[in-house]
């Protein structure tokens, strides 16, 4: 019942009121059947506590592969072309690490100004060059991708 109350709220057709009220007459209701008894003469069933769980790791999963495939399509032709040059720039890397891309002068005052930024690729193994909106396309997926942006003044 909480499940679907969360559920409601969420979705905006129920207010803390509403849902408060029919918790309260869930709560009366249960302890009216406690004093009468009819809590004792139904056998409480055993396979609903392992539905939840299994479902909690369907969830789980469901929600991992729609990460997977919103950072794929995130991704999906990102990477820029033709960046690399004679200006070494240095960032610190995901592990900690200093490491050092050759961008051309153009990629290298575009990253400077924000119009670039440096990112982890989608299997976390190297660094590549993508455009603002796609960094912030894959920030709002996953913060630790991004490695350098710089943010722009209004």
């Amino acid at each position: 019942m909480s499940n679907l109350l969360d559920a409601l709220k969420s979705a905006g057709l129920a207010d803390a009121k509403k849902a408060k009220k029919a918790e309260q007459a869930k709560k009366q209701q249960m302890h009216k059947d406690l004093k009468s008894g009819a809590a004792k003469a139904q056998p409480a069933p055993a396979a609903e506590p392992a539905e939840p769980a299994v479902s909690r790791v369907q969830a789980v999963e469901n929600v991992a592969q729609q990460v997977r495939e919103r950072l794929s399509a995130a991704y999906r032709g990102a990477a820029l072309s033709d960046v690399s040059g004679r200006k070494r720039f240095y960032f610190t890397t995901l592990d900690q690490q200093i490491d050092c891309m050759m961008l051309s002068d153009v990629a290298s005052a575009l990253l400077d100004r924000g119009k670039y930024a440096i990112v982890a690729n989608e299997a976390l193994d190297d660094y590549i060059l993508v455009r603002r909106a796609s960094a912030l396309a894959i920030e709002a997926i996953d913060k630790k991708r991004v490695i350098v942006l710089r943010r722009q003044e209004t």
